[in-house]
């Protein structure tokens, strides 16, 4: 008999934690299902600093000289987005290759509140130095698409500034 009584308190104990669990799970894709991209609750905060600010909207990429993923978007982004930006928390002489189709910019304060993110990142940064978005690629292919369609931002931003 007591052996009953526990298996029937184990299997109602058990049962309680599938119910919490499953009422996690709903209220993280109700929150999922909040944001614009479907990829996170909230974009993250991120702020460039003083050397991003006050030059309108831009293209900017946050790589890593060993990573590959990095050094194949960096290509796609010389093609799409020859004025954009390469961030970095590597020395400039590293780069010396596209030091004359994109601005770069070695910081390594700035790198640290972006590298949490796994590089590359890609980021559309306003004239304040905020990032308004953000795209953690993963293919080379889907780069192509965000590239062009912020490009069309970035010069929008451009006409309507003059």
């Amino acid at each position: 008999m007591a052996f009953n009584i526990i298996t029937w308190v184990a299997i109602l104990v058990l049962f309680l934690g599938l119910a919490a669990v499953l009422r996690e799970i709903r209220l993280l894709r109700n929150e999922v299902r909040r944001s614009p991209d479907a990829f996170a609750a909230a974009p993250p905060e991120l702020l460039l600093g003083p050397r991003f600010i006050g030059r309108g909207r831009r293209i900017v990429l946050a790589a890593d000289s060993g990573c590959p993923l990095c050094l194949a978007v960096l290509e796609r982004l010389l093609i799409a987005s020859p004025g954009s930006v390469l961030l970095t928390h590597e020395p400039e002489a590293l780069w010396a290759r596209v030091s004359g189709q994109l601005e770069i910019v070695s910081d390594p304060e700035v790198w640290r509140a972006v590298s949490h993110l796994s590089p590359p990142v890609l980021m559309l940064v306003d004239g304040s130095g905020r990032a308004e978005r953000v795209h953690l690629p993963v293919r080379v292919a889907e780069v192509d698409t965000v590239l062009a369609e912020w490009q069309q931002i970035v010069v929008r931003g451009h006409a309507d500034a003059a």
